[in-house]
């Protein structure tokens, strides 16, 4: 069994899934399994590049799986598709904007294996903002002890944690941050785009099964599952992230550019049903 699946869901997006499987090559833990679920209007194995991307990441001691997947029902769908495919007891969703430095998925791993949580996540920056540089939205909470649960609640002022992720923010923290005193964990409210799960704590909380129950263009799909995993046995994310975006547009929205629903919607009552096998843990407000 290899130490990781990457789970990666890729819409109409070659140039930058192609950025993305170039990091994925580039990792300094080999055995990975990679599984792609392509629901591209061309299918992303026509592409010689892609191919060769593969071949690399087999060469190297790792595997790649293709699906080519119709009809579309939405990211949550896809991503329980490919929690079907997983058998590795780590799996790192990893969006098809998103390129990663050599060392990021094996100082992901290392951090899910040390602090036994639910999730960790390298979340990535748009370096478009790196001129733009906001101090006020750079807060930051570090764990200064081992990860433990929490929940943090939407509209509490932990759930402003959100604010770090936008633009360039972690970038330019990490730069503020002497090298001797890094990498560091922090708190969040959720992470996007780069997650590792332990895969059978996330199945405790129902993967994301719930997909049926959202429209077509929904978001939001991991902030609910990662809420749920950290109010069992916490969460958290790295810093320095060494992730980029590649900063093309959002495939997961509609003609009108925005979304027809949110998985957080079904938040108090998965709260309700998964709360009963959890430990009490103290409400974030």
């Amino acid at each position: 069994m290899t130490s990781v699946d990457i789970l990666l869901p890729t819409y109409n997006r070659l140039e930058s899934l192609i950025m993305t499987l170039t990091g994925v090559a580039a990792q300094t833990i080999r055995d990975v399994r990679v599984i792609v679920a392509d629901q591209s209007q061309e299918p992303v194995t026509d592409s010689q590049v892609v191919q060769t991307l593969g071949r690399v990441i087999t060469a190297r001691g790792g595997s790649v799986e293709w699906y080519y997947r119709e009809p579309m029902h939405g990211i949550a769908e896809q991503r329980d598709f490919l929690l079907k495919q997983s058998t590795a007891r780590a799996v790192l969703y990893l969006d098809d904007d998103v390129l990663m430095e050599p060392w990021v998925v094996e100082r992901l791993l290392d951090t899910l294996d040390s602090e036994h949580c639910g999730f960790v996540g390298a979340f990535p920056a748009g370096l478009s903002h790196l001129d733009d540089v906001r101090p006020e939205q750079q807060i930051i909470e570090y764990w200064d002890r081992p990860v433990s649960p929490e929940a943090v609640d939407p509209g509490s002022a932990q759930w402003e944690r959100w604010q770090l992720h936008r633009a360039a923010n972690l970038y330019h923290l990490a730069q503020s941050v002497p090298c001797d005193a890094l990498p560091r964990l922090y708190k969040v409210a959720w992470i996007a785009s780069c997650v590792m799960y332990d895969r059978e704590k996330l199945l405790e909380v129902g993967g994301f099964s719930f997909w049926p129950r959202l429209p077509r263009y929904h978001s939001g799909e991991e902030v609910l599952v990662q809420n749920l995993l950290m109010r069992r046995w916490g969460g958290c994310a790295i810093l320095p992230s060494g992730t980029y975006y590649s900063q093309v547009s959002s495939t997961v929205l509609n003609d009108a550019g925005t979304v027809d629903g949110h998985a957080l919607d079904l938040l108090p009552e998965m709260v309700e049903r998964y709360s009963r096998m959890a430990p009490t843990v103290k409400t974030t407000t």
